[in-house]
């Protein structure tokens, strides 16, 4: 990699669409604690239903809203030209690969047993009656960090009406109860033991607070298919499943081995900085001890209050320890002030190296240049490369009519890859629709059919995250993000290194 003026570069969180399966939660040693970190315990929460028809009140101030179910054309996949570049490693290889699979994957997302709306067993358990489906969605919008994963709430909404559109699942339409957990551990768990007594299941859960809920989720036996699984309280939840897994107990060393091979010298100079909150501490650790066995050494470490306004110490400190490789777990905002604290004391390591979140406009606006030149680890694919991806092209047609204007990021796209593995669970139990035969087949997934994901492969009925992963820079002009490697279109490199128990 070139090292920009200024020395930093940043990593990207690998991106790639054709890849069989999904959900990358830690492929690529993904930090999804998400954002939602940066958190200290902010305002209060509340749950709203929207979709097919009926009125259900959340936790606290819930209302309900009646979906704009009447999208009736098919979403298809216009717009997706081709197949895109093959990956560096094949779709399906990568995935067993780096999952530790024995290479069966479940029924595609259009296999079911038979049933039809008139003889769809009718109400077979909480939150299912004869012609609707109600799910749960935790995301966090109040607090700290407003509006931090509300997009994968919107897409929540989108791949309901996107199913519903369709005809539903066996004729029984999906109606989302939306919940806020206000950027707390303690709304988190109100929502979530909610969530157990009125809907099904929860599909599309993005919180960096989710170490709350999982004792709720734990007890009541509710099948959890998250959009991303943050802490390890969470990760141990055998009913919790996430389009990104978490990092409780695997860690993709491939990153590493990359970084290593391209800047040997900067990793044995290594920083890492976290805020000092469960998710991003536990995540910060693991990646270090991971790295350090691939032949990072870290110099420096720092915790730092989600809400600290002054990063200058911590650049000093690390500029006065001869550090060359940066990382963090944070929020963007706290990355970004990072970031200008770098500029302003002119300190340049050699690789500056950020996690998937900061894959965002809100990122760049709030960096205000002081991260040109630096990596992005993907975790997702690339907005950037849907013209050749048909599982992102049908994301964002449903995307753009439910919530146009939406905040490209990766929540979005990991809620929708929750979505899609809800739906392929679900279609194959069929009529009977219980949480424990859903849980059933949940754990039976090992892929989602290619043109159905927006992520990368991985095991998802064994919560194993994948191998692949693909770095981006952020563009010298500040207004975006460009593929660095692999070079091709939609590719990622899945043989570099291997998922690691740790």
């Amino acid at each position: 990699m070139t090292t920009r003026p200024g020395g930093a570069r940043r990593r990207a969180k690998a991106t790639v669409v054709l890849v069989a399966m999904s959900l990358i939660g830690s492929a690529c040693g993904s930090r999804l604690g998400g954002g939602a970190m940066a958190l200290a315990e902010g305002a209060g929460h509340n749950g709203s239903a929207s979709g097919a028809s009926a009125s259900v009140s959340g936790n606290s101030t819930g209302s309900s809203s009646t979906a704009d179910t009447a999208v009736n054309s098919t979403a298809g996949s216009a717009g997706a030209g081709g197949s895109g570049a093959s990956s560096t490693a094949g779709p399906s290889t990568a995935a067993n690969a780096a999952a530790g699979s024995t290479g069966a994957t479940s029924a595609g997302a259009n296999n079911s047993t038979s049933c039809t709306s008139a003889d769809n067993g009718g109400a077979t358990d909480t939150g299912v009656t004869a012609n609707q489906i109600l799910i749960g969605n935790i995301t966090s919008i109040t607090g700290v960090a407003p509006g931090l994963t509300q997009s994968a709430q919107q897409a929540t909404e989108a791949f309901a009406q996107y199913v519903n559109s369709q005809g539903g699942i066996c004729g029984r339409l999906l109606k989302v109860q939306a919940f806020d957990d206000g950027n707390t551990s303690s709304g988190n768990y109100s929502d979530a033991a909610q969530a157990c007594s009125s809907d099904f299941a929860m599909v599309g859960n993005a919180s960096g607070f989710d170490d709350g809920g999982a004792s709720a989720v734990s007890s009541c036996g509710i099948p959890d298919v998250a959009a991303e699984v943050s802490t390890h309280a969470a990760g141990n939840v055998a009913d919790i499943y996430g389009a990104s897994p978490g990092n409780a107990h695997y860690w993709s060393t491939g990153p590493a081995v990359w970084l290593k091979k391209t800047d040997p010298t900067a990793v044995t100079h290594a920083a890492m900085i976290y805020l000092n909150v469960p998710a991003t501490q536990e995540q910060a650790q693991a990646e270090m001890s991971t790295y350090t066995s691939v032949g990072f050494n870290y110099i420096y470490s720092a915790a730092v209050s989600p809400t600290e306004p002054n990063y200058a110490p911590y650049v000093q400190n690390m500029e006065s320890k001869g550090v060359q490789y940066v990382t963090e777990y944070s929020d963007d905002n706290s990355a970004a002030r990072l970031a200008q604290a770098m500029q302003q004391a002119s300190f340049a390591p050699q690789v500056v190296d950020w996690f998937s979140e900061m894959y965002s406009p809100a990122f760049l606006q709030e960096a205000q240049g002081t991260a040109n030149g630096n990596l992005v680890l993907m975790a997702t694919a690339p907005y950037e490369e849907a013209a050749s991806n048909p599982g992102m092209a049908l994301f964002l047609s449903w995307m753009n009519r439910v919530a146009p204007g939406f905040t490209h990021d990766i929540f979005a796209e990991f809620a929708w890859s929750a979505g899609m593995y809800f739906l392929q669970a679900a279609k194959v139990v069929g009529a009977h629709l219980t949480r424990a035969a859903l849980l059933a087949q949940l754990a039976q997934i090992h892929q989602l059919p290619a043109n159905d994901t927006v992520q990368y492969a991985e095991d998802f009925g064994r919560h194993i995250p994948s191998n692949c992963f693909a770095y981006f820079k952020i563009n010298g002009s500040g207004n975006g993000y460009s593929r660095v490697y692999p070079a091709g279109p939609n590719s990622l490199d899945c043989t570099s290194g291997t998922v690691a128990h740790y």
